[in-house]
């Protein structure tokens, strides 16, 4: 796979999410909010993963698609990968955007509830705030990718 064709993919993923992000917020039915605030997450991770399969690419890591392995493999080649950096350093603190939208993922893949969105969803008048969060992660990876394509294309 060529770092264009990587990048493509990226691109939908994120993309998607932006448009299922966008049904989610202009619907009144609480089951498909949650339908597709799900599938905007599942999207999401599979872009982060897409800028994954990028860096993987650009700097020729071999490695499964987890930022840690790629972050080691990357030390041990001696280079410098500064997407890895920042992803490892995001990740180290539980309350950044990247920490939140892998945590809120897994959960969801693990099919655990989050409570505190099932009493929203009970309370009249009172909207998810999910979609929020959605879209900042969605703007925080975005932004991110945008950096790490700008970066690479200095070298």
């Amino acid at each position: 796979m060529s770092l264009a064709s990587s990048a493509s993919i990226t691109n939908q993923r994120l993309d998607a999410a932006r448009r299922l992000i966008e049904l989610a917020q202009s619907s009144d039915e609480a089951w498909l909010i949650s339908s597709l605030e799900n599938s905007a997450m599942f999207q999401l991770r599979s872009a982060l993963n897409g800028l994954l399969q990028e860096v993987k690419l650009a700097y020729r890591l071999s490695g499964k698609l987890d930022i840690a392995s790629l972050l080691r493999e990357a030390q041990e080649k001696q280079s410098l990968v500064p997407v890895l950096i920042e992803l490892n350093d995001l990740l180290q603190q539980a309350s950044s955007w990247c920490s939140q939208l892998i945590s809120l993922y897994q959960q969801q893949l693990d099919c655990h509830m989050n409570q505190a969105a099932v009493d929203r969803t009970n309370l009249i008048g009172v909207g998810s705030d999910d979609s929020a969060s959605l879209n900042l992660y969605l703007s925080k990876l975005t932004d991110l990718v945008l950096r790490f394509r700008e970066e690479s294309s200095e070298y």
